[in-house]
């Protein structure tokens, strides 16, 4: 568990499907998530399933709470690589912002990695802005790494020493 002036990421627990779904079922938001906005609560069920299953396997994979419900998701699902979506209702306060930082601040004290790498949708600019905002330099745009609900996507990888 983080905790920073606003917010708390830690692990989810089943009592916050209602709130997760409530971010993953979004379009705006999974606009350059991997896949499209979920249709139910069930679908939202089964894409979290994996996260109950191996606690120890998705330690550094976070959820966003503030004011006591779960705003939006952050951390690695798989080190290095970092990820984050957060509910719409969220946008404009800072919230992404405060929750990468302490994120990255966790990440430096307890080492699990040298360095954090963010894939991002080039025309995705408020997450480019973001990781600029918090440290992450653009290393290297590769066209057409994968194809998603929108078509084929482009990747700007977005690096942070730790």
């Amino acid at each position: 568990m983080i905790r920073t002036d606003r917010l708390i990421l830690r692990r989810p627990t089943p009592a916050d499907l209602p709130d997760i779904h409530a971010v993953f079922r979004d379009p705006a938001t999974m606009t350059y998530w991997s896949g499209p906005a979920h249709g139910s609560l069930e679908e939202t069920a089964a894409w979290l399933q994996p996260v109950f299953d191996d606690p120890a396997g998705s330690a550094f994979d976070l959820f966003i709470e503030h004011d006591g419900r779960i705003v939006g998701k952050l951390g690695c699902w798989r080190l290095p690589q970092i990820g984050y979506a957060l509910h719409p209702d969220c946008r404009g306060q800072g919230i992404a912002t405060e929750a990468l930082r302490g994120f990255i601040a966790h990440m430096r004290e307890v080492r699990a990695c040298d360095h954090l790498l963010a894939d991002v949708d080039p025309r995705n600019a408020p997450s480019r802005r973001l990781l600029e905002r918090c440290g992450f330099r653009h290393v290297e745009t590769v066209r057409n790494t994968m194809q998603t609900h929108i078509g084929w996507c482009d990747s700007a990888w977005y690096r942070l020493d730790l």
